[in-house]
């Protein structure tokens, strides 16, 4: 019997069309059967099946083959899921940047607070400093024993209890203030030295690994990559 030769194989099969929709579309790409890095969304392929591995920043590479039929359209349609490298990522970023917006305008509006607060006090205590040298001169000046009797009795008591929290307050209100300013120039020096987190994307570095450069001489090699975070 006679031996069909290998090219006779080849031109004897078929080709069909694969289409690829993708989500998400602006940064996925692929490998296809190990050795062609694409992008395209519509492939002419030979018939029968082909190992396509999906990709995208953030995303967990996907695996899979399509059998391609000849003469026909294949449609295949990817999700790709995000990496748990990138779903952990994201949640110390928002923990970072929920204890950054603390740092940044927390010991401020703090500050500001304590600020207002002391100010009200002095102010108070300068009223109340003032309703009593009134008081004080009005009982100087008094001749209706009436009128002494209320400005003793009630009047210069209530003056002097006023001063007395207005002290009071402006004591406390100041020491905060002072406090809550060293808190945050303390903040402020953590902040800085404080770093961001880093997304180590290990899906690309394994996605990378897969693309098979062949030589000269027919042979080839797997070229594995890397990613180093630099900052």
């Amino acid at each position: 019997m006679g031996r069909v030769s290998d090219t006779s194989i080849r031109q004897a099969q078929s080709t069909g069309t694969l289409r690829i929709t993708c989500e998400p579309q602006a940064t996925y790409s692929y490998i296809l059967d190990g050795k062609h890095r694409l992008r395209d969304r519509e492939l002419t392929l030979m018939e029968g099946p082909h190992r396509l591995v999906f990709w995208a920043p953030e995303r967990r590479v996907l695996d899979t083959t399509f059998t391609i039929a000849p003469n026909a359209l294949t449609e295949a349609r990817i999700q790709l899921r995000y990496s748990e490298e990138f779903i952990a990522f994201n949640k110390k970023l928002r923990r970072y940047e929920r204890d950054d917006r603390w740092l940044r305008y927390g010991t401020p509006v703090l500050v500001l607070g304590s600020a207002a607060w002391f100010g009200v006090s002095v102010y108070q205590g300068i009223d109340a400093r003032r309703d009593l040298d009134r008081l004080r001169d009005d009982y100087a000046e008094s001749t209706s024993p009436s009128g002494i009797t209320a400005l003793k009795g009630n009047d210069v008591p209530d003056a002097n209890k006023r001063l007395r929290q207005a002290r009071v307050m402006a004591g406390v209100s100041g020491g905060l203030l002072v406090g809550s300013g060293a808190l945050w120039w303390y903040m402020k020096k953590i902040r800085a030295k404080r770093p961001a987190p880093v997304f180590d994307d290990k899906e690309k570095a394994r996605f990378d690994g897969l693309v098979w450069m062949p030589d000269a001489s027919g042979q080839g090699i797997w070229m594995a990559a890397l990613t180093i975070p630099l900052r």
